[in-house]
C-alpha cells in the first residue's frame, strides 16, 4: 500500500465521530441513521467514492447481521461478508494485506468484544485490534499497540453507555468520541512514512 493512500491519510476526528454515531444508532437500532453514518464512516476510513461506500457499507451490515445473534451467530458468513469487503479495498487501493486473515481479524475482534462487553480489563480486545491494524497495514503489532489501546477504551465508553441505559445526552459519548479520535490519530502517525 502506498504511503500516500487514504487508508494511511484519513482525518482521524471523523472517522472517530461516525464510529461513536455508529455505535449509538445501533444500539438505538435507529436502522436509517446506522446506514448513513456506516456509509460516512467507510467513505472516511478507507478513502471510497459515494457509491462504493454504500456497497462496502452493505456489506459490513451483512456482516453484521450474520454476526449479531447470540449465542445463534453465523461467524463463518460474517466472515464471508467481510472477505468481500477486503476485497473491494484490496482492489480499490491496490492494498498487500491478505484477505482472509484481514477478514478473520475483523471478525474476531467483535467476538472478542461481545465477550468482554463493559470490561476494563481488555488486553484481550487491544490484542485483536492490533492484530487487525498490523495485518490491514503490514506492520509490526507493537507499533500500532497504542491506537489499539485508545479504540478499545473508546468501545468501552460506548459499553459503558449502553450499560447506562443508553441517555441522549452523555459525558460517556464525548469520552468515547475523544478516545477514538486519540486512537485514529495514533493510528495515523503510527502508519506514517516517516515511522
Amino acid at each position: 500500500m502506498n504511503a500516500d493512500s487514504p487508508m494511511r491519510n484519513f482525518d482521524p476526528a471523523k472517522i472517530a465521530y461516525y464510529e461513536k454515531e455508529n455505535y449509538v444508532a445501533y444500539y438505538q437500532k435507529d436502522w436509517l441513521k446506522l446506514l448513513r453514518v456506516s456509509v460516512g464512516m467507510v467513505k472516511e476510513t478507507f478513502g471510497l467514492s459515494l457509491w462504493q461506500a454504500i456497497y462496502a457499507a452493505y456489506l459490513v451490515a451483512c456482516a453484521e447481521i450474520a454476526a449479531a445473534p447470540f449465542p445463534n451467530n453465523d461467524i463463518p458468513r460474517a466472515e464471508a461478508h467481510m472477505r468481500r469487503f477486503y476485497a473491494l479495498i484490496k482492489r480499490i487501493h491496490q492494498a498487500d494485506f491478505d484477505i482472509d486473515e484481514v477478514a478473520r481479524l475483523e471478525v474476531n475482534w467483535w467476538v472478542v468484544h461481545r465477550r468482554l462487553f463493559g470490561k476494563s480489563d481488555n488486553p484481550e480486545l487491544i490484542d485483536a485490534l492490533s492484530d487487525l491494524y498490523a495485518a490491514t497495514f503490514r506492520v509490526p503489532k507493537e507499533r500500532v499497540r497504542d491506537a489499539a489501546h485508545h479504540r478499545a477504551l473508546g468501545v468501552l465508553y460506548s459499553d459503558q453507555w449502553v450499560n447506562a441505559g443508553k441517555p441522549a445526552k452523555s459525558r460517556l459519548l464525548q469520552q468515547e468520541e475523544e478516545e477514538l479520535r486519540i486512537g485514529y490519530v495514533a493510528l495515523r502517525d503510527a502508519l506514517s512514512p516517516a515511522r
